[in-house]
Order: structure tokens, then C-alpha cells, then sequence
């Protein structure tokens, strides 16, 4: 099967899913109810929603600024830029692209941070400090919430146990090829023995570069830096769903923000149209339920927060998209071909 072939499935599969959940989710809403409840709420709390949005996004930008400057120092506006890109890209692209989208924009401004680097910077930042801060959040929030505790089987606990063992071979082996890329290099070439020699001097090339990425794990004070603006961003981001729980006078505790944060974070990795339609709906719906919110309440909460991330980010993106001259489209068919 052609990959052309497999991304088209890929995308129709996507489609399918999002329209069956936001089908599913809807199906027997009240919707007078659910219109009386958006026309009830505090839309004076949208100010500052939509200003965590964008500070979130200068976060990470700021959190990326300390991994790819032991390659070199970059403009935190080029930062800035590339990550709004690229989380506009997962709004509007297909297949997930926003990663390999926003890679490609750090590179294709800054020649010098080759585009292996800059997936590897981003690599390590979403799949292992992205991923230890939020396990490390659900962790406490367990261990301090019998709400939560009573709403979580043994197999959601085992899934957690199985993700923190994967977030430690990954950190570990990523330390491993930071410091020693060629023995990596050497090792792969044992196993790959038998393929031509030219594809073998490519993958060779290809981890050289992609360590390059890594070179900021190096150092204790940068590699603290990038943990400690991980657990920040991640917060922030449970505060603003505190603050659109105060639009609508949920009466739910604290750490609901942040349950929901967990789940939405779990239930967007399921493929989707573009912009997450469905499974992040569905996210809100399910964590705002174990709080015994109803439905048509953590319906119109879902509608509102979806409506904020995705408004405000692809804005963003659009403008820095214009700003620094970058084409969408160049930058999707660089990120298609590596899928």
C-alpha cells in the first residue's frame, strides 16, 4: 500500500471518528437548554482565557528557547513564530502535522538548525518532558483526590505505570544518544548490516543531526530549565479551564481543571479531523462528568474552550505566518513527505 494511499485513510478515518463522537455526544442534548445555558454564561471570563491562551504560547516558546540554544542562539520572534505555526497547523492540517509543520518553520527561517535537530528538540520537549509533567500532575492529583480515585480502574492505573516506565527508557535513551551519537550510530549499523551501505551512511547522518537536538540534555541547569517551564505551561493551562468553569458557575474543586487537562490531553491522541472536532469534546465532556457536571453543561463548557484554543492559536499562526513569510503549503508537502 502506497503512503498516499495510507494518509488518505488516515484522513477519512479521522473524519469518521470526529463526526461519530460529535454525533454521539449530541445525539439526545436538550438543545433549548444547551442555548439557554451559552447565553446564561460570564463571557466577561473570555478576556482572561484568551490571554492564558497566548501566554501559553509564549511559554513555549520561551521552554523551546533553552533546547535548541546549545545549537544556537535563535530570535525568540523566530520561536515564537515556528510554534504558533505549527499548533496552527494541527488546527487546519490533516495527519497531525503541527510538529513536523512547526520544525520545518524553525528551520526554514534559521538555516543553521538543521530541520533533525529541530524535530528532535521537539521530539524530546512533547514525548518525554511533556509527557513526565503530565503524568507527574495526574499522579498527585490521585494520590490527593478520592473523587478521582473512585472514577479510575486498575487498567487506567496500569496505562499510567506502562507510559511513566516508557517516559524513563525514553529519557534515558535519549540522554544515551545526546552523549554518545556515533557509538548509537556504530550499534544500529551492527544490526542494520544488511542494507546497501548508502541508506546506512543516511540513517549514520540522519542520528548525528537528530543528537544535535539533544545537545541541551547536556546540561543540568538547561535540561531543570525545560522541566520546570514543562510542569509551568502545564498548570497554566489547568488555570484557564478554572477560568472558564467560572463562566459557567461549576461548582466543581480546583483540580477539576487539571483532571481535564489529563484527560483532553489523552483523548485528542486519538486521530480526528483537523482541530481535534470530536475527541476534544468528548475529553471535556467525560472529566467534567466525574464531577457529576451535566451533560448539557459540560457540552456548552466542551463547545466554549474548544472554541477559544482553536480561534485564538490559528490567529496567531495565520499572523506570524504572514509575518515571517512563510507558505503553508510548502511547509505541509515538507511535512507530508516524512510520513
Amino acid at each position: 500500500m502506497s503512503k498516499k494511499i495510507k494518509r488518505s485513510i488516515s484522513v477519512i478515518l479521522g473524519l469518521i471518528i470526529s463526526g461519530f463522537l460529535i454525533w454521539f455526544l449530541f445525539r439526545d442534548i436538550d438543545f433549548l437548554a444547551l442555548v439557554d445555558i451559552l447565553k446564561e454564561a460570564n463571557y466577561f471570563w473570555l478576556i482572561p482565557a484568551i490571554f492564558m491562551v497566548i501566554v501559553t504560547m509564549y511559554q513555549r516558546a520561551y521552554r523551546w528557547h533553552f533546547m535548541v540554544l546549545p545549537i544556537k542562539r535563535v530570535s525568540f520572534n523566530k520561536l515564537l513564530a515556528a510554534t504558533c505555526v505549527g499548533f496552527m497547523a494541527n488546527n487546519v492540517l490533516p495527519l497531525r502535522l503541527g510538529e513536523f509543520v512547526r520544525a520545518y518553520s524553525l528551520s526554514s527561517q534559521d538555516k543553521e538548525i538543521t530541520k533533525s535537530a529541530s524535530i528532535a528538540t521537539i521530539f524530546v520537549e512533547r514525548m518525554i518532558f511533556d509527557l513526565i509533567a503530565l503524568l507527574s500532575i495526574f499522579g498527585v492529583i490521585f494520590v490527593l483526590s478520592d473523587t478521582l480515585k473512585s472514577q479510575v480502574n486498575d487498567h487506567i492505573q496500569f496505562g499510567v505505570y506502562v507510559a511513566i516506565g516508557i517516559a524513563v527508557v525514553g529519557v534515558s535513551f535519549m540522554l544515551f544518544l545526546a552523549v554518545h551519537p556515533e557509538r548509537v550510530g556504530n550499534i544500529l549499523n551492527k544490526f542494520l548490516f544488511f542494507l546497501p551501505d548508502r541508506i546506512t551512511v543516511k540513517i549514520k547522518d540522519f542520528i548525528l543531526k537528530f543528537a544535535r537536538g539533544l545537545e541541551f540534555l547536556k546540561s543540568y541547569k538547561k535540561a531543570t530549565q525545560v522541566g520546570f517551564h514543562s510542569f509551568l505551561i502545564w498548570l497554566q493551562m489547568g488555570f484557564s479551564n478554572l477560568i472558564i468553569f467560572a463562566m459557567f458557575d461549576f461548582d466543581v474543586p480546583i483540580e477539576a481543571g487539571l483532571v481535564l487537562l489529563v484527560i483532553v490531553s489523552i483523548s485528542i491522541m486519538v486521530p480526528s479531523s483537523p482541530g481535534f472536532v470530536g475527541v476534544y469534546h468528548a475529553g471535556v465532556a467525560w472529566s467534567l462528568s466525574i464531577y457529576g457536571v451535566p451533560k448539557e453543561e459540560a457540552l456548552s463548557c466542551a463547545l466554549v474552550l474548544h472554541a477559544i484554543q482553536y480561534l485564538t492559536i490559528t490567529t496567531m499562526g495565520f499572523y506570524y505566518l504572514k509575518k515571517e513569510h512563510l507558505s503553508l503549503k510548502k511547509l505541509e508537502e515538507e511535512a507530508v513527505s516524512e510520513i
